[in-house]
């Protein structure tokens, strides 16, 4: 990392809801999905309470979705298999009827920290009328490593639209400089708590995804009773002015494994003229199931852009890398068997990869974290059917964040557009962004079949 381009500075802040009254102001045929939902399935046939999580539509058709349970059914089948579900990225889009949509995605399964299984789920939504819920209907299939259904469920669902800002009505016209697209290292001193790290993308269509902070939640009663555990997080943003911007986004809280509350995270900050760091301030709050407040607090926050494959320099958005592929990736000299995982790119180039858990069995990668969350990048094209890749992830060691992964690949797309090889260059980094382990790894990737994919 070049420290001269990372100037730690970051902002989130600042408490600031929205009302889905505005996000809807537009006419009833170009109602859309598109923003972020709080979900609650409940699975045909079984007698478990219904499992809650987020979900978050972007405007390019591609999709999110937070872990409805981090802990996998106790169901023999599955559990031979993995006991730990990954976040889940797809795509939708809608069908003849009006204010029906279909909806593909997959999501990892680990076992022992590695990925050992997927999971594919197939839905069917009806948006309402107001376009702040939707049903549906869900079949979910449990895949072992080589994509054989051992397990198969199916449930219903239904959703609310939740409060962020819109784009459609506050985003002005930031000049190029000013943008937010791309990979930021976010820096927040919590009232009362030591700093906190974490990763976020901010998509080209409003859409913001986040990993990190604290895995383990503060020791404040109130919270755990609630939750121990802090997932991904998602929103969107919207510009306010000149290099001023609100941001709402939302996390699932675990407790045993389960989805049992949610963080609420919303931020006012202004960017640098540099256009690579931002201030700020946040009003953070922490949710019960039921979506009551139990217990709030409040944070500034710096953050610095991450150094990418420039945009500017290659030709185009690299439009024909977007949808959800599962990949393989061989690390000679480091792991006997190949690693697994999912990777999602939106059309945009944002970038978002599921993999292992848990951190290299090195230990000088050891002697700083044990723990490795998804990871984020931007993509850009090179030439005719090449592309370049720089991805981070967070590395915890005792629930905290205590150094980052990134991963410089070259990739080389198949003339079919749906398989690609890759050779990456993988360096674990400390909380200075020292390296501390670099090895190499060559991947294969092959495109995940979803609705209205190019």
């Amino acid at each position: 990392m070049k420290t001269d381009t990372k100037n730690r500075i970051m902002g989130l802040a600042a408490l600031y809801l929205l009302i889905p009254a505005m996000l809807l102001a537009q006419p009833a045929g170009k109602k859309q999905l598109v923003g972020v939902w709080a979900v609650r399935e409940a699975q045909v046939g079984q007698s478990q309470l219904p499992l809650l999580s987020l979900a978050m539509f972007r405007g390019d058709g591609s999709f999110i979705k937070g872990v409805g349970y981090k802990a996998l059914p106790a169901i023999a089948a599955l559990q031979n298999v993995a006991t730990e579900l990954g976040p889940g990225y797809g795509r939708w889009v809608d069908t003849d009827s009006a204010g029906e949509f279909r909806l593909t995605f997959y999501s990892v399964m680990r076992k022992l920290g590695r990925v050992n299984g997927f999971q594919r789920t197939q839905d069917t939504l009806v948006l309402s009328e107001s376009g702040n819920e939707y049903t549906g209907h869900a079949r979910t299939d449990f895949l072992d490593a080589n994509w054989n259904v051992v397990f198969s469920t199916t449930s219903e669902v239904k959703a609310t639209r939740l409060e962020t800002p819109n784009p459609a009505i506050l985003f002005g016209e930031p000049a190029a400089q000013e943008s937010l697209l791309g990979v930021w290292e976010v820096n927040a001193s919590p009232i009362g708590q030591s700093p906190l790290l974490s990763l976020a993308v901010f998509g080209g269509d409003g859409s913001f995804t986040t990993v990190g902070g604290y895995k383990a939640l503060p020791p404040v009663p109130a919270v755990d009773e609630v939750a121990s555990e802090l997932g991904p997080g998602c929103g969107r943003w919207a510009a306010t002015g000149n290099r001023e911007f609100r941001l709402t986004f939302y996390s699932v809280l675990w407790k045993t494994g389960l989805v049992n509350g949610f963080q609420r995270v919303q931020d006012t900050f202004t960017l640098s003229e540099s256009g690579n760091e931002y201030a700020g301030h946040a009003q953070v709050d922490f949710l019960d199931a039921n979506w009551n407040v139990v217990f709030s607090t409040s944070s500034d926050l710096k953050g610095t852009r991450l150094e990418t494959p420039n945009p500017a320099v290659p030709v185009a958005p690299p439009s024909e890398r977007k949808g959800v592929w599962k990949w393989e990736a061989s690390l000679p000299g480091f792991s006997a068997k190949p690693m697994l995982g999912l990777s999602f790119v939106a059309e945009d180039g944002n970038s978002t990869t599921s993999g292992a858990s848990t951190a290299p069995a090195v230990p000088a990668v050891q002697a700083v974290a044990n723990e490795i969350s998804p990871s984020f990048g931007q993509f850009v094209r090179t030439g005719d059917r090449e592309f370049r890749l720089t991805t981070y992830a967070l590395m915890w060691k005792a629930g905290q964040v205590n150094g980052f992964q990134r991963l410089q690949s070259r990739q080389t797309l198949s003339e079919s557009g749906d398989e690609y090889i890759s050779h990456a260059t993988m360096e674990v980094l400390d909380t200075k962004w020292n390296v501390v382990f670099s090895t190499t790894s060559e991947t294969k990737g092959t495109r995940l079949e979803t609705p209205g994919q190019d």
